[in-house]
């Protein structure tokens, strides 16, 4: 049976973001925007992320331990986990995100590595343009300009900060600065990343907060699975009327 709403009247399961690439094709009448450095009216981010359950959360709730299981490629599902600084969005628009009330905020986001190439392989520049992509969490209004990264590590997990304009919906270009935490899971061909961001004129006192939860992102759990990283293999696929592939894997 469908999921029962959330706040704000949004239904719980939905289609991942691999499947819509426009809001108007989800919910037509939704108008207005949903926030500063939100998704906005416009459009859905595409993030990649294939749940295979519902996201978790425990612990306090405006501060939850949030676990996602992933679908990856190369024949992996992984557990991300993360020490929320702020309240778990949940509904349609989201995938695995946490954000609070001034926009701060962070999410997950999938993507494949280029054939035959690791994290450790690959540059700064492959992280910033699946990030800041116009399809991606900041590009609603456009791609994002003035893309610079100030800091990089290297290491089992790759860390980069980046200073960037994103345009607003008057089409004025917003200073932001994100954090950037990124995984490769092992047997995966892709890198999953955490992104924490806000404006720049928030960051001195978003700043400690992002770092926090970057620095608690884990790939908790890896196992094989036969279950491929396509949208109607994410459980919100089916319990919305879609007809699911995944049968007598062996993760479950």
């Amino acid at each position: 049976a469908p999921r029962a709403a959330v706040s704000g009247g949004v239904p719980e399961g939905m289609k991942t973001s691999e499947s819509y690439s426009n809001l108007q094709q989800i919910s037509p009448e939704t108008t207005g925007t949903l926030g500063a450095g939100t998704m906005s009216s416009r459009s859905r981010p595409v993030t990649g992320v294939v749940l295979l359950e519902e996201v978790q959360e425990t612990g306090q709730k405006g501060t939850p331990f949030v676990s996602a299981e992933l679908v990856l490629d190369g024949g992996v599902a992984a557990t991300a986990t993360f020490q929320a600084e702020y309240p778990l969005n949940r509904g349609m628009f989201y995938d695995v995100e946490v954000r609070n009330p001034a926009g701060d905020g962070a999410f997950l986001q999938v993507m494949p590595l280029p054939e035959g190439k690791s994290i450790t392989e690959v540059d700064d520049k492959f992280f910033t343009r699946a990030i800041f992509s116009t399809e991606g969490r900041f590009g609603a209004y456009g791609s994002p300009t003035d893309v610079k990264v100030v800091a990089s590590e290297r290491g089992a997990m790759r860390s980069l900060e980046v200073v960037f304009s994103a345009l607003s919906p008057g089409q004025q270009e917003v200073p932001r600065r994100a954090l950037v935490a990124a995984m490769q899971p092992a047997g995966a061909t892709d890198v999953v990343m955490l992104v924490g961001g806000s404006t720049g004129s928030r960051w001195k006192e978003s700043q400690p907060l992002l770092r926090k939860m970057a620095s608690s992102f884990r790939i908790a759990r890896v196992r094989s699975t036969s279950i491929k990283r396509k949208s109607k293999n994410d459980y919100r696929f089916e319990e919305q009327g879609g007809l699911n592939e995944r049968k007598d894997d062996s993760i479950f």
